[in-house]
């Protein structure tokens, strides 16, 4: 086979690139060079303890980069001070271990510089910083890097079912779920306000069973991924989220639900409300915040905001009444090409045929439906089964007012609709809002707000009272 010339003098500058590097000359090299790293401290913020028995959970990976300044070769050599016991660990030019000698770093060159680390159980409460450095020397020459860590000790639940009246009341401990729970038919569990959960990346909360879950307006019960810092609190999918299953039943109120795939799924038409959610918050999710499939759901004083596809999913029917709720989607977390409420009594195929049908009942009191899209309702109905729409003072966006939701009490995009910082997720309402002591009389009389704040009479459209 013959070689082309490109082929020829590639080959021959990668063999002397080689030889290059494996015949430099010891006096090609600096003996005394201070190593300058990228940053003086990796800081990784807070971290879960490691649950026993396990490798879960490592730390994200830190990247940086230590440079030779001279104008010659140097070898230096790298040294986690904590020595085998030390949580951290490095790879360094494709090197790992807690120890690497000998690295050649070229005239003026960096090389990458990679940290993780894994934190014991520090048998504590409240997070406990976990300190250590990276030492590097060019001869008598050192260059130090700080390694930090926040660990935090959590209670820690794997593909369990859970015991008949499971209670997690614990405020100062978190508790992580790897992979699954479940609550079985039957059984009952109940989350106590001011209780924190976080969920790792393969976790569903699965309810045949009873969940409740309690929170107050003073000690509000937050479930989310399980990353605990500022930077992954608004990212999507880190979990897979909630969902009850025919014949499971929930109660849930001041919870805030956030990262998940789907927050909550709801399942099989019963007679009572399958799900009643109150002063809650379901926000940040790649695909939903709410979806009920021929199920019946109550909500009053919610937010569901800041997702992929859908504020809310009616799918193939069901019985849904919202009050006081605002559904708003202004993250981009996907591409939409329709509205983000969805109201449907069908069920159709990937091309769009129609496979089934159920009567669908929707009621939507003193509710905010907003959005950058021209219309954020999108309606799905066929005659074959009920259709049945109520709707009274609320703000909504569409592009067509008189499709099912024109009566004389509804607001129809208005441009003020106050919100208070909708990139930041704060759906709150100033002064400018349009639907100040524009909201109806509801029944039963919703006298407090998402956050537990009084309303006066009358009282604001949406979630928040100003």
């Amino acid at each position: 086979m013959k070689l082309s010339l490109k082929n020829i003098i590639f080959i021959y500058l990668a063999i002397a690139a080689l030889f290059t590097q494996s015949c430099i000359k010891s006096d090609q090299y600096a003996s005394n060079s201070k190593l300058l790293f990228s940053k003086d401290t990796v800081y990784f913020d807070t971290i879960f303890t490691r649950m026993p028995g396990t490798t879960y959970p490592i730390s994200v990976t830190k990247m940086l980069s230590i440079k030779n300044n001279e104008n010659a070769w140097v070898k230096a050599n790298f040294k986690v001070a904590g020595g085998l016991s030390s949580p951290y660990k490095i790879n360094i030019d494709g090197i790992g271990g807690k120890e690497i000698k000998d690295l050649d770093i070229g005239p003026n060159d960096s090389v990458f510089i990679f940290v993780q680390c894994a934190l014991e159980a520090n048998n504590t409460t409240n997070p406990a910083l976990v300190l250590d450095s990276l030492i590097a020397n060019v001869g008598q020459s050192t260059s130090k890097l700080i390694l930090a860590a926040y660990g935090w000790d959590a209670h820690y639940v794997k593909n369990e079912i859970l015991p008949n009246n499971t209670v997690w009341n614990d405020v100062k401990k978190p508790y992580v779920i790897v992979e699954s729970i479940e609550i079985a038919t039957g059984n009952t569990f109940i989350i106590e306000k001011g209780v924190q959960v976080f969920a790792s990346a393969r976790t569903g909360i699965f309810v045949l069973g009873n969940f409740n879950i309690r929170g107050t307006a003073q000690e509000r019960v937050k479930i989310r991924g399980d990353k605990p810092v500022y930077a992954t609190e608004k990212l999507p999918n880190q979990w897979g989220g909630i969902f009850f299953l025919p014949g499971g039943k929930g109660k849930i109120e001041y919870a805030d639900i956030s990262n998940a795939t789907i927050g909550i799924r709801v399942d099989s038409l019963l007679n009572t409300p399958s799900l009643i959610i109150n002063q809650s918050k379901i926000q940040y999710c790649g695909q939903a915040s709410l979806i009920g499939v021929t199920t019946s759901i109550n909500a009053t004083n919610c937010l569901f905001a800041d997702v992929g596809s859908y504020s809310f999913l009616a799918y193939l029917g069901g019985k849904y009444e919202f009050n006081h709720c605002t559904f708003a989607e202004y993250s981009g977390i996907n591409t939409r090409q329709q509205g983000h409420l969805a109201i449907t009594n069908t069920q159709r195929d990937g091309n769009g045929v129609l496979l089934n049908w159920k009567d669908l009942d929707f009621t939507l009191t003193n509710s905010i439906v907003e959005g950058p899209m021209i219309d954020e309702i999108f309606i799905d109905n066929v005659s074959k089964a009920v259709f049945n729409v109520n709707s009274n003072y609320n703000l909504l966006k569409t592009k067509d007012p008189k499709k099912l939701f024109n009566t004389p009490f509804n607001y129809f995009n208005k441009k003020n609709t106050g919100f208070i910082d909708v990139s930041i997720g704060n759906y709150g309402i100033d002064s400018t809002s349009f639907g100040i002591s524009k909201a109806g009389l509801s029944n039963p009389i919703n006298v407090i707000d998402i956050n537990g704040k009084s309303r006066k009479n009358p009282s604001d459209i949406g979630a928040y009272e100003k």
